[in-house]
Formats: structure tokens, C-alpha cells, sequence
């Protein structure tokens, strides 16, 4: 039983909702990935209006969610989606 939880009714006090089992999405990584029924989807944007969209299967795992923020994006639980600002890289072509 968790802190949040009363000993009595086993209702979540922080909700007002009873738990009706699995998991709740409290890791830090859930800010980026959209959670579904079969996986997780995630939710960075990688260019005005562009989101990245990588789908993870069976996305309750946090460690392969934490290692494709890491590397694919430069996200660690320190960043804040508020502060994160999209890098636009342009091609430029040097004509000689």
C-alpha cells in the first residue's frame, strides 16, 4: 500500500479514484511518451509542428523509453519540457 493510499477504503487519495490494478505512470519519462493498451508512442518535437513518433511495443518498460530520449534526443530526467527547445539543423550548400 502506498502513502497515497487510505489504509481503510484502499482508495488513492491523491485522485479520488480506486486503483483498479496495473501501474501507474509515475517515471519521469511519461512527460514525452504517450502511453497506450500495446505500447508507448513518443511525443518529441523534432521540427515546428513535427513530433518524432517512435513507437515502442509493450512501452511500460522505462529503460529502453530513458535510452532513446538519451540518445536520440540529448533528454535526461533533468530537462524540462518547458525549457526544451527544438534544434533545427538546415543544410547549406557551398557553391565554388
Amino acid at each position: 500500500m502506498s502513502a497515497g493510499e487510505n489504509l481503510n477504503t484502499g482508495e488513492n487519495l491523491n485522485t479520488g479514484e480506486k486503483r483498479r490494478g496495473g501501474s501507474q505512470k509515475t517515471s519521469w519519462v511519461w512527460q514525452w511518451f504517450d502511453p497506450s493498451n500495446d505500447g508507448a508512442t513518443c511525443k518529441v518535437e523534432v521540427g515546428e509542428g513535427v513530433y518524432c513518433e517512435k513507437f515502442y511495443k509493450n512501452g511500460s518498460s522505462t529503460g529502453n523509453l530513458i535510452g532513446h530520449l538519451n540518445n536520440k534526443h540529448q533528454i535526461t530526467n533533468q530537462t524540462k519540457k518547458d525549457d526544451f527547445v527544438v534544434r533545427i539543423v538546415k543544410n547549406f550548400f557551398y557553391f565554388y
